[in-house]
């Protein structure tokens, strides 16, 4: 059963300005242009199932025959979107008001957003800075500590209720902290569902002020692990690189629960920039944590000494135990820390870690996962090679489809490759990786 929808845009949250007839005009041209792929993320936006859905595949042919056109109704715009289906709105005719605030807000970062610089790679930092500023989240006033999460799309229930347990403590002990988290499911709304029930006990509201549950999405990832209802902010950028700048540099710390390749990927990209000589001074907290009992960081720092042995020592920090303790923990070493300013400037990131990696057959078969290169270097091929594995999984599985039973080989070390290949197997066996059609990876190794 198909029906029609009308979704009202929030002019606050799309326009930079009172939108003009030009603004219109882009707006029509943008939701019309093939490469934002309009219908598929609107569709993951409003559909109610969005934790069934793991495949962009699954959104894609869900929506197919829907249509969007803008639509001016008594001086109000809007989507009018057709041929909807009805299983996809909570009762066959309307889509939920969080829907509206993220559909708004995507149109802004896909549509209206700031214009990309052309020219130095300095450039790129001041454009992910405009970008956010553009959102509007730089400009709310004062924040307490803002931590982000990394983690897993699809968990097991046990490390749910621990990332939401921690959420919990950690808003409970400090009730002006916000989170910013991939936005998705899983580990990605849990900390929000825990710190709800905090700042209701502790009138976080009345005593702060509002506080903001942060999303940071990405374009082609969006449809498959479409925004969870509770975020109250959402930002979805052009590229993975740029999403995991901002992560950073919007956060005082950072925090990362067990998860898939998408998860391995972001602590590498974090690891390479704690490594860099520019960054050693610069204090910024990293840590792993898992509920008592856990062996996932356990096997996963196995895996980093096997690949540099103590290089990376320092860097970051291992936390196994409760969610009470740790939020202690935290709370204890935010005392001594300087929250007045919600963006690092300071750090600085190398144009390795700000350059999108397009995965193809033969830039995975030009990785590097060699001993014989500078630890920041093999970090950052081992960055591509997990955030190739992210890219074939979910966000272009037919490009794997297309190589029919031919996979790129992985060369280096043969010590690294294999601890490689038994790690990406091991979170293919946890069910942390969304599988290929026929359950083969998305490489090979000799």
């Amino acid at each position: 059963m198909k029906t029609e929808l009308k979704i009202p845009l929030i002019p606050r949250k799309v326009f930079p300005r009172k939108p003009g007839p030009e603004d219109l005009e882009q707006l029509k041209n943008g939701l019309a242009a093939p490469e934002n792929r309009m219908t598929e993320i609107v569709g993951a936006l409003i559909n109610v199932h969005k934790n069934d859905v793991h495949d962009t595949r699954e959104i894609r042919e869900k929506f197919k025959d829907m249509t969007i056109e803008l639509a001016l109704v008594n001086g109000h715009i809007n989507l009018h979107c057709t041929k909807v289906p009805m299983d996809c709105l909570y009762d066959g005719r309307n889509v939920i008001w969080q829907s509206v605030e993220h559909i708004s807000a995507l149109i802004r970062d896909m549509i209206f957003a700031p214009e990309v610089p052309k020219g130095a790679d300095a450039c790129r930092s001041t454009y992910i800075k405009k970008f956010v500023e553009n959102s509007g989240l730089m400009y709310r006033g004062e924040r307490g500590l803002v931590m982000f999460t990394w983690g897993g799309h699809q968990v097991p229930m046990d490390e749910y209720n621990f990332a939401k347990e921690l959420g919990y403590w950690t808003a409970l002990f400090m009730p002006d902290m916000e989170n910013i988290t991939g936005c998705g499911v899983g580990v990605m709304k849990a900390p929000f569902k825990g710190a709800q029930v905090a700042y209701g006990k502790q009138n976080t509201f009345e005593r702060y002020g509002q506080r903001d549950f942060i999303g940071f999405s990405e374009k082609q990832i969006l449809a498959a692990e479409a925004p969870n209802e509770l975020v109250t902010r959402l930002l979805t950028f052009p590229t993975i690189e740029e999403r995991m700048e901002a992560f950073i540099r919007a956060s005082h710390r950072g925090k990362v629960h067990p998860g898939g390749a998408g998860t391995i990927e972001e602590i590498l990209t974090m690891l390479a920039l704690l490594s860099m000589p520019e960054n050693k001074d610069i204090p910024y907290d990293f840590d792993l944590v898992e509920k008592g009992g856990g062996v996932y960081f356990k096997e996963f720092v196995e895996y980093l000494n096997l690949c540099f042995g103590d290089s990376l020592d320092g860097l970051y920090n291992v936390h196994v135990g409760t969610a009470r303790s740790y939020a202690n923990f935290v709370a204890y070493e935010t005392e001594r820390l300087s929250t007045k300013f919600l963006w690092n400037d300071d750090l600085t990131f190398d144009h390795r870690i700000q350059e999108p990696f397009e995965v193809t057959f033969e830039s995975m078969e030009g990785l590097d996962l060699s001993r014989d290169q500078e630890s920041f270097s093999l970090l950052i091929n081992l960055r591509r090679f997990f955030s190739a594995v992210v890219h074939l999984s979910v966000k272009d599985p037919d490009m794997l489809d297309s190589w029919g039973d031919d996979r790129p080989l992985i060369k280096g070390d043969r010590n690294i490759v294999e601890a490689t290949d038994l790690f990406v197997r091991k979170l293919a066996q946890q069910g942390r990786i969304h599988p290929s059609k026929n359950n083969t990876p998305s490489y090979r190794i000799e």
